[in-house]
């Protein structure tokens, strides 16, 4: 979430006039995230957020919605479309498509305790549960291939060293990447920055315009990647604690279990190159965060030593394969 696309008052008036939502009284703009342009609104009959996507088509963005109303239908906290007077969830605002979302309680955490992670490790199995044999037709825009493409966008960069290990991983990726491990939606960016807590309670799951079909255990791995890592250095009981709270939801597969460290070093792999490409080159915007590249850095490297599996043996003790 930034604001890429600036809004004028007039104009909010005139989008929210389509709708049932009351008068708006406030608005401001919203920093967290790097995507689509978000604002957070207050009307006479409540608080909402409103989202101007940036790069989602207004082909595309249906099903997401769909997926959105499917996930609140079962119980998941996350955040529904508002329909306007026609009963249409996607609207345009200065030449964006754009929806509105009833806006949902909580804050979101910067250092997860060891409780914050077993709530996500639960919510994430409960997502990929309650999405068992959903047809959801969109692709992961992020695989191997689009990290060959972002190394050679920011290789020049890099430095000889990081160059030689991104060279280094997708080599190792390209001949161990697992194939027929268990398939579904995947949020594949369920940071904490995209996750609310009330009274250290889970309260909201937000932001899910990445959701794709892809490997399960690679969201799990993105997932633990950012919530079980203390500014890039691994916290192995927050691992331990993150996987037995999923796994009490949802079982992981002998093969899962036996591919996790090579879904955990690719996850990592894929979020440096991501930063990486938006520092070299940032879009403007009046609003916007840079996230630091080198966490995910440090994550991969230690992820292919693996020094951190000796003290904790949960973590499915397995030997490096770097």
């Amino acid at each position: 979430m930034s604001v890429f696309t600036r809004i004028t008052r007039p104009q909010l008036d005139q989008f929210f006039s389509a709708y049932t939502l009351g008068e708006v009284v406030s608005f401001e703009g919203i920093t967290d995230g790097i995507d689509n342009t978000n604002y957070f609104v207050t009307t006479t009959q409540g608080s909402f957020v409103l989202t101007l996507f940036e790069s989602l088509t207004a082909d595309e963005l249906p099903h997401f919605l769909k997926l959105l109303a499917h996930l609140g239908e079962n119980n998941l906290p996350c955040p529904r479309p508002q329909s306007d007077r026609q009963a249409n969830p996607l609207r345009q605002l200065n030449g964006k498509p754009a929806a509105v979302f009833k806006r949902l309680s909580g804050t979101a955490t910067a250092i997860p305790s060891i409780l914050y992670c077993q709530e996500i490790g639960l919510q994430l199995a409960s997502l990929h549960r309650c999405t068992e044999g959903y047809v959801f037709p969109i692709k992961n825009g992020n695989d191997l291939s689009w990290c060959k493409t972002a190394l050679s966008k920011v290789g020049a960069h890099l430095s000889a060293t990081d160059r030689e290990l991104i060279d280094d991983e997708l080599a190792f990726q390209a001949e161990n990447t697992p194939v027929n491990l268990p398939r579904g939606v995947i949020h594949a960016d369920l940071f904490r920055d995209n996750v609310l807590f009330v009274d250290g309670r889970l309260s909201g799951l937000l932001d899910f315009y990445s959701a794709c079909t892809d490997t399960l255990l690679l969201d799990v791995a993105i997932t633990a990647n950012d919530w079980c890592c203390d500014n890039g250095t691994v916290n192995a009981e927050k691992f331990t604690a993150l996987l037995s709270a999923y796994e009490s939801l949802r079982p992981l597969e002998p093969q899962e279990k036996q591919h996790w460290p090579i879904l955990l070093r690719a996850a990592a792999l894929r979020f440096w190159l991501s930063r990486l490409e938006h520092q070299c080159y940032p879009r403007p915007g009046e609003i916007t965060q840079q996230k630091d590249p080198l966490i995910f850095r440090r994550i991969l490297l230690q992820h292919r030593q693996q020094t951190y599996l000796s003290s904790n043996a949960n973590i499915f003790n397995l030997r490096s394969t770097a």
